[in-house]
């Protein structure tokens, strides 16, 4: 038992003669008191008279009343209490249940929660409107740590779960992808390349897959399957030749494999492989593969789930492209997009480009997340939108049937889902932002018109985007009534909906303040003089330009950070030297008081210099700088 936060509780002359209720047992004391090991979990202690079950009531006005699940008989009880807000104070009520099933309430108490981790305290976070969800379950790295999440229906952390990397898996790439929630409330989990994890609520690790000869790879996402195993992604090393593309004769390459993993009986059994469907030197979608230290990335499937009829729905960024499998794993039942697509795209705006999270509804439409890195221009170019598809099997055709596309553009090129609620709604996770360095990661909740309903923004401020390290979010998931058991008797007070646009204006705050200070002359003579002027500003580099137009900010700013250490290049930049962050106005700056503004920050590692300017991609710069750059430590 953790910190005690409240004086036990002597009951000397509670008698049972007393009470109506006389065969109940009495309450002899109580106390609560917070883990030590997580400051949203409390643990109430209380001794009976007799053996007896217990439950605890809990509330906050803000967060409000909750019940724990009954406890087993005993004269002794541990009961744990979660679903709580950070430093936050609550009062607790222990209830009894009497031989004939009847519960009473006696006596009563109070506990203070503690502080969220720090790197969780740091982040800031805009809410608006109100969910439907009585709870959201998701991951999140800020860039520094892993975290499994819950949040209630304002948007509040109420429990956490700090994943602590493996030994022998842990490296930068070390981060969370899909969470669920089992039936008996423990939750699975699986960490990028290394293992799938099932843990209690309390957080305590109940069984582990680690990669291996016969686990492979787990990688991306799984499926709980009706009998309780688990249907799960799997990377395969293989090798091939791609002399006809000019390869190599044998150029390492990573297929995907799905495998399933029978916990009980400690067996996983590798049911289907993409090599047998497809021809890995066929050189379609060649120029969507990837190099994941020296092995080229071959489909990049990154969701399954089961389909209405039995059938497994895989979703390969590489291929663009949405699949069927058969319930027996030896067909593939149809392709949509992509090479090979058994159905066309009347409408070329319907397309999906770099997709995640693809499941068949009940319907049989497809709903994915749509995060459209390389859409072409003339189909709107680079957004991203949760769609949903519905497939015409006489017309072989594929037809937007719905979507729900933020105003303005959100663009989350990576990671990202989507998922239909069982009241209709859908989650939409936009798990990273083109600029990360002042765009927030973003859950919406939208109605079956397309409306939003809900929004939560969450932005890490302390974190700076380098090589691998950043914020991101891969799932949100919802449909889930508790974490352990516990009910709600009493929802809190209606919330007042939150102003629109609250990180926007925190963010045009932020830039009119550095507006403010460059005019007037506070950093200094700027590091050059062109059709901007060009400041560093802390570890950020700040664009300024005193009579701005949008002619003027409508061209692409690039921006070329060469490292001193070679080893602080991302992967395939070895060859360029620099890495590359280049950026839009209309991600990174604001238009203030008839000029503009755009910032950019720095990452951490030591920089000997910069180049930075203009251009449209493919043309020569409209203006170009270079020069040296000393970068001040990170406090």
């Amino acid at each position: 038992m953790g910190v005690a936060l409240a004086l036990t509780i002597l009951l000397a002359g509670y008698s049972d003669a007393a009470r109506p209720d006389a065969l109940a047992p009495r309450v002899l004391e109580h106390s609560a008191s917070i883990r030590a090991d997580n400051a949203l979990i409390a643990e109430v202690e209380v001794r009976l008279s007799r053996p007896g079950r217990v439950f605890v009531e809990y509330e906050n006005p803000r967060a409000g009343k909750f019940r724990t699940a009954l406890s087993e008989s005993g004269a002794k009880h541990l009961v744990p209490v979660l679903r709580l807000r950070a430093d936050a104070a609550y009062s607790y009520a222990i209830g009894v249940q009497d031989a004939d099933g009847s519960v009473h309430l006696g006596p009563r108490g109070e506990f203070r929660t503690g502080s969220l981790p720090s790197d969780l305290a740091a982040m800031r976070t805009w809410a608006s409107g109100r969910s439907s969800q009585p709870l959201i379950l998701t991951d999140y790295n800020t860039g520094q740590n892993n975290y499994i999440l819950f949040w209630d229906d304002a948007g509040e952390i109420v429990w956490h779960y700090a994943h602590e990397p493996v030994k022998g898996f842990a490296g930068p790439e070390d981060s969370l992808r899909t969470i669920m929630q089992k039936p008996d409330s423990n939750l699975i989990y699986l960490n990028r390349f290394c293992c799938i994890t099932e843990i209690t609520p309390l957080g305590e690790v109940v069984r582990q897959l680690l990669a291996g000869e016969e686990a492979g790879i787990p990688h991306h996402d799984f499926a709980l399957l009706d009998d309780g195993r688990i249907l799960y992604l799997s990377d395969e090393k293989t090798v091939f030749d791609d002399s006809a593309n000019g390869g190599e004769l044998e150029t390492p390459a990573i297929a995907d494999a799905l495998r399933i993993w029978d916990a009980e009986r400690g067996r996983v059994e590798q049911v289907w492989d993409s090599r047998d469907f497809w021809d890995i030197a066929s050189a379609d979608q060649r120029d969507l593969w990837k190099i994941y230290h020296g092995w080229f990335r071959w489909t990049h499937i990154n969701s399954v789930s089961v389909g209405p009829q039995g059938n497994f729905i895989l979703s390969s960024r590489h291929r663009q492209q949405i699949l069927s499998v058969a319930a027996d794993f030896q067909a593939i039942e149809w392709q949509l997009g992509g090479p090979g697509s058994d159905y066309g795209f009347p409408n070329p705006s319907d397309r999906f480009y770099a997709q995640h999270q693809a499941t068949q509804l009940p319907n049989g439409n497809i709903l994915l997340f749509d995060n459209g890195a390389r859409r072409p221009a003339s189909e709107g170019g680079n957004y991203s939108r949760a769609i949903e598809i519905r497939l015409d099997d006489e017309r072989r055709s594929a037809v937007k049937a719905w979507e729900h596309r933020p105003d303005p553009d959100i663009f989350s090129a990576i990671v990202s889902g989507t998922a239909r609620l069982g009241n209709g709604n859908t989650l939409i996770n936009f798990g990273t932002r083109e600029d990360l360095d002042f765009m927030p990661l973003t859950v919406v909740e939208a109605d079956p018109q397309g409306n939003e309903l809900f929004r939560v923004e969450t932005f890490q401020p302390d974190r700076v985007r380098s090589a691998e390290r950043f914020p991101l979010r891969f799932r949100a998931a919802g449909d889930i009534g508790s974490i352990m058991g516990e009910t709600m008797l009493r929802a809190p007070a209606a919330r007042v909906k939150a102003a629109t646009g609250r990180f926007s204006d925190w963010r045009r705050n932020q830039h009119r303040r550095l507006y403010e200070r460059l005019v007037s002359g506070k950093l200094g003579a700027p590091l050059a003089r062109l059709a901007f002027d060009v400041h560093l500003n802390g570890r950020s580099l700040a664009y300024l330009k005193r009579s701005c137009g949008a002619d003027d900010t409508r061209s692409q700013f690039f921006l070329h950070v060469f490292p001193v250490d070679e080893g602080d290049l991302e992967p395939d930049r070895e060859r360029s030297g620099f890495n590359n962050l280049d950026f839009d106005f209309a991600w990174s700056g604001e238009f203030l008081d008839g000029g503009c503004i755009a910032q950019r920050m720095l990452p951490d590692y030591p920089i000997e210099r910069i180049r930075t300017g203009q251009h449209v991609p493919g043309e020569e710069p409209q203006w170009e700088a270079q020069f040296p750059v000393n970068i001040p430590p990170r406090d």
